[in-house]
């Protein structure tokens, strides 16, 4: 059964400062134990809404909620300005991501630009929701090309994989994805077949577009930039 794709604005207020300090994704799985798709996941979740990797990594670690999961707290707690770890324990007493974001007045235009009535979206929309959003921002790739590896089965770590490969080496990434079903699904190798540092990351710079700039000075945040759809 195919599932609507929501096109999400993420209204996020973004931090000059807030990732002065670089990491490297080897560093963060070494540091932390997390897997090296949580890691890439955390730093991308970090670089893209201007917020400290370490606080999500923490709260990761402290509450057992895997990094993708925990994408839309995240979101919630930079807009509501909430501590993210009371954001998860909310979640912990049966309350939905929406529910919650509802709860602490997150406009809906925060997570969607039809602004559906956040109380009324699953958990797993509104994680598909950030993570197409991030992605996207990410790497340049279009929401519906990044939802269609979903589709085909990819989880969101294996997409993560599948983009850096695509974009480090300028390679399409249905190319990318031929030669990992090839050799058995194994991102090293096709890493090493690529000639991609399993650190790399692209540059990522965050712009305004006019709604946010028009909603900022009324207390509503700025949003991730233009996406591409």
């Amino acid at each position: 059964m195919k599932r609507a794709i929501w096109a999400f604005g993420l209204a996020v207020v973004l931090s000059a400062n807030a990732f002065a300090q670089e990491f490297s994704i080897t560093a963060v799985v070494r540091k932390s134990g997390l897997s090296w798709e949580e890691a890439a996941a955390a730093l991308l979740l970090a670089k893209v809404l201007g917020i400290d990797m370490t606080m999500i990594v923490t709260t990761r670690k402290e509450t057992s909620t895997p990094i993708f999961v925990l994408a839309p707290a995240v979101v919630i707690a930079k807009v509501s300005k909430k501590d993210l770890r009371e954001i998860v324990k909310m979640r912990g007493k049966g309350h939905g991501w929406g529910v919650i974001a509802h709860r602490l007045g997150v406009h809906p235009g925060a997570f969607n630009q039809q602004r559906v009535i956040l109380s009324k979206l699953s958990d797993e929309d509104l994680v598909a929701s950030v993570w197409l959003s991030v992605l996207s921002q990410a790497f340049g790739i279009p929401t519906g090309q990044i939802a269609k590896f979903r589709q085909e089965g990819l989880e969101w770590g294996d997409v993560i994989a599948l983009l850096q490969v695509s974009a480090a080496s300028k390679t399409d990434p249905e190319k990318v994805l031929a030669r990992w079903r090839e050799m058995g699904r194994d991102w090293s190798r096709v890493r090493a077949h690529f000639g991609v540092s399993p650190d790399w990351l692209p540059q990522i710079e965050v712009r305004e577009s006019k709604q946010e700039r028009a909603t900022s000075p009324k207390g509503r945040g700025k949003g991730l930039g233009k996406q591409k759809h």
